[in-house]
């Protein structure tokens, strides 16, 4: 077979070689007396048995008993052994070279952890691979590079550097959420949907919580391309049905969306249009991709399941020199450049038509203030000697006075003052800019918002 890659995500460990993907399970295990039983099937039986189950060991690779995340003393480290040992009893024979690829923020002493229960297995490890790096295959040449991934506890935007080979800049990440919370969300509105209409609670047992739990990727699937979607639950020999519409869903997602949508800007470089290498993990969420469109200037690449572990392998595998296991956050490009023709840039740069009234009013909580020549400064502070609009107290990441706005020339400009960051439609403001209509503005991270309108006719 010769080389193998192994992606390890918590949302989904894929193994592929050079002809395609060979597996995908989910980074789950359970304890079942005596032996632990991984992936899919302790998966369909985490709602049934949840202090036996574990989907934390990846993210908390150790040796310390008790990490393991379920309720014993098992470590992490013995239920990831558990998983890499199965599959590789599934897909490892006759492999010569494994390369095993992922996400960045794992510690040393991690990494030595699993090294060590590869080792242990018999995996001939050639690399670990930054999975930003084996992701990006080809430059854009003259834009912003970013790879977007998550997993079920941690969603990370790696900036990469683009030369005569690509490598990672630096990694941002948000680590009090991840995949598994966004879909604990979902499977609760489902939930819902089903009491509302059938009077039929799914989380009342756990045989119908794992059941609703077993059926979420399909109707998330379903979601991508319908605006609504029947679901059906059979337990017992009774089928309980009721109809979902995609709004209704999408709802309890807004917050990730748009956390996941604010890490993505404020590591963004102005001025620059950005390219989004967005992994199947997070392409497959029902709107998301729909969110991330309403970044200005941005184009978002939505990437196959199993990219990252093929793209290490093809159109063959990375070469590694001496036989010491490295670590690779550099690799060279794997296809041709992208150009973007430069009538493109230029149209996205141009002016809106003359026709188009400009924007007289910022809207902060429902009320519209009007912005003159003599301008409008947003902060959290009253200046006597300034027209200030004074925002609450509570919200994080606005300075004393954060930004201005003024009508200058015909048009209305918006100036940045503050330390944290000025956003319009999640693109951060360098100085100035003008606004549009409908314009959304961003103070500070989590902050607030406000929009740009017209309330009278442009002279």
């Amino acid at each position: 077979m010769g080389a193998l890659a192994i992606d390890i995500n918590d949302a989904g460990i894929t193994v592929a070689d050079a002809t395609g993907v060979l597996a995908v399970e989910p980074g789950f295990a359970l304890v079942d007396g005596s032996r632990i039983i991984t992936g899919h099937e302790a998966r369909s039986r985490s709602r049934l048995q949840p202090r036996q189950a574990s989907n934390r060991y990846w993210s908390a690779l150790s040796l310390e008993p008790g990490t393991g995340g379920a309720d014993s003393d098992t470590s992490a480290a013995e239920f990831a052994y558990a998983q890499l040992e199965a599959l590789w009893q599934r897909v490892g024979q006759g492999v010569t070279d494994v390369f095993l690829v992922l996400p960045g923020g794992y510690r040393t002493e991690q990494l030595g952890v699993l090294l060590g229960l590869a080792q242990e297995i018999g995996m001939p490890v050639r690399a670990i691979v930054d999975a930003a790096a084996a992701a990006s295959v080809r430059p854009y040449h003259d834009q912003q590079l970013m790879y977007l991934d998550a997993g079920l506890y941690r969603v990370a935007a790696t900036v990469l550097d683009q030369g005569s080979d690509v490598g990672v800049r630096a990694a941002h990440s948000l680590t009090q959420t991840g995949l598994a919370s966004l879909g604990d969300a979902f499977a609760r509105r489902f939930a819902d949907a089903f009491v509302r209409a059938t009077r039929m609670n799914p989380f009342r047992n756990a045989e119908t919580e794992q059941l609703l739990y077993d059926q979420l990727p399909a109707w998330l699937a379903a979601l991508q391309t319908q605006e609504s979607v029947e679901l059906l639950l059979s337990y017992r020999g009774e089928e309980s049905r009721v109809t979902v519409e995609r709004s209704a869903v999408l709802g309890v997602a807004a917050g990730f969306y748009r956390a996941v949508s604010q890490l993505v800007a404020q590591n963004r470089e102005p001025g620059r249009r950005l390219v989004v290498l967005l992994s199947d993990r997070l392409a497959a969420l029902p709107g998301f991709t729909d969110e991330l469109a309403r970044l200005d200037d941005t184009q978002v690449e939505c990437l196959a399941v199993g990219h990252a572990a093929r793209s290490v392998l093809f159109p063959r595998p990375i070469a590694v020199a001496g036989e010491q296991v490295k670590l690779l956050k550099r690799l060279p490009w794997r296809e041709a450049a992208v150009q973007v023709a430069a009538e493109e840039n230029v149209a996205r740069k141009a002016p809106p038509p003359a026709r188009v009234a400009p924007p007289t009013h910022i809207v902060y909580l429902g009320v519209a203030y009007r912005v003159g020549t003599d301008g409008l400064v947003i902060g959290r502070e009253a200046d006597a000697a300034r027209r200030m609009l004074v925002v609450a107290d509570g919200d994080s990441g606005v300075s004393r006075a954060h930004c201005e706005f003024v009508m200058r020339d015909g048009e209305l400009k918006l100036h940045d003052l503050s330390r944290y960051g000025t956003f319009v439609n999640e693109r951060k403001v360098s100085g100035e800019t003008t606004l549009q209509r409908a314009d959304v503005i961003r103070l500070g991270s989590p902050g607030i918002e406000l929009q740009a309108v017209s309330l009278e006719t442009a002279e």
